[in-house]
């Protein structure tokens, strides 16, 4: 019986994660309802065409009853957008949103910020609204579950107000972990464990249990800046046509070696400057569509498959490494051993480029997304 118990715990060891103790949690929610002649006319009737800023009131109504409706819930940290732009959140002390001509970035401390903000264009019609809900206060791992059931009563309430049918409004839960994976060559000595299990089955862990029916991906992502010592070794012709060859299909190779030495088949290289963002696709495509890659993932298929985008007259500013997770990564709702494979490939590709780990980050991001229809 004590040997059992020792080979189970040795097993249950390799499916624990330990990260650094200063490792940032974020969460948010996205609420998104396809901006319809319905909706239009179930929040204010109708709109003038012919005005200057035809969809003006129309936005201002409806974020006025979405402001209302969460503000009853408790819910602090809200955005309205409709802006026809990615919407991406990131960790920062200071609170600011900025946009590039296709994505929206809303920094915040999950800590110590809060509003209620619209971002619109009367004049212009958005394809979806956009509620994004941001989690605020300390613990956000252990209260994602009561924040998520939180946001989903007052998007069921906003629905009912609105008079739309059900189902028509997806609810995105996106969660990320966020470090650096050398933290400890730099001096960091505290960690944390973590053993990132399913989010549906975390939430049924913390009596926040959800409908199964849902989809839910899991991928790890790492950033690698370009830094000068990454072109040591590489014979570049500055004066040719595309001068980056040989240095990026040395860092594909390395690439490729670190996935294969840590038995990773599903992963992505992305360095061609333009941001990856993931989706939940069955037919698993990926769209170049200017400054975004959109990524399809089914998780249901096992199969080894990768994608590699770079270009060789374009030196970037950042290297990033897509891990993907499948069925087959999750053992007893577990996707810690995925996470350890991600890292040690990250690890062993900087051991091949002699990454200078002691004063240099690579900063590793653990995504984990769930979404359903409310």
């Amino acid at each position: 019986m004590r040997r059992t118990s020792s080979i189970l715990n040795k097993h249950r060891s390799k499916e624990r994660v330990y990260l650094p103790s200063d490792a940032r949690d974020n969460q948010y929610i996205l609420a998104e309802i396809p901006l319809t002649d319905k909706l239009i006319s179930l929040v204010c009737g109708s709109v003038d065409e012919t005005a200057e800023k035809p969809y003006q009131k129309f936005y201002q109504a409806l974020s006025h009853k979405v402001f209302e409706i969460v503000e009853e819930h408790g819910l602090s940290h809200v955005n309205f957008v409709a802006n026809n732009r990615l919407v991406r959140v990131r960790y920062s002390g200071e609170q600011q949103v900025l946009h590039t001509e296709q994505q929206s970035f809303f920094f915040y401390c999950p800590e110590h910020n809060s509003t209620f903000k619209g971002y619109f264009d009367g004049a212009i019609r958005a394809r979806k609204i956009k509620i994004l809900f941001l989690a605020t206060g300390q613990e956000l791992r252990v209260n994602s579950g009561k924040f998520h059931n939180k946001v989903y009563q007052a998007v069921k309430e906003i629905s009912k107000t609105i008079g739309l049918a059900e189902n028509e409004i997806k609810l995105r839960d996106h969660q990320h972990l966020t470090f650096d994976v050398f933290a400890k060559e730099k001096g960091g000595t505290n960690t944390i464990s973590h053993t990132f299990r399913e989010i549906a089955d975390r939430y049924e862990s913390q009596e926040q249990g959800i409908s199964d029916d849902h989809t839910s991906i899991t991928y790890v992502v790492a950033s690698i800046p370009m830094a000068r010592r990454l072109l040591k070794g590489t014979d570049i012709d500055y004066l040719s046509e595309q001068p980056f060859t040989q240095f990026y299909q040395k860092i594909e190779n390395a690439f490729n070696d670190s996935c294969k030495a840590n038995q990773i088949d599903q992963a992505a290289l992305i360095a061609n400057g333009i941001s990856p963002f993931v989706r939940y696709d069955e037919s698993e495509a990926s769209v170049i569509s200017g400054e975004l890659i959109s990524i399809g993932v089914n998780p249901n298929n096992a199969e080894m498959r990768s994608c590699v985008h770079w270009e060789a007259d374009k030196l970037v500013d950042t290297l990033r490494f897509v891990f993907f997770a499948d069925k087959s990564d999750e053992t007893h709702h577990n996707y810690g051993k995925f996470v350890n494979q991600a890292i040690a490939a990250v690890k062993s590709f900087s051991d091949k480029v002699d990454w200078k780990k002691e004063s240099d980050d690579i900063i590793v991001r653990v995504h984990q997304h769930i979404m359903l229809n409310v």
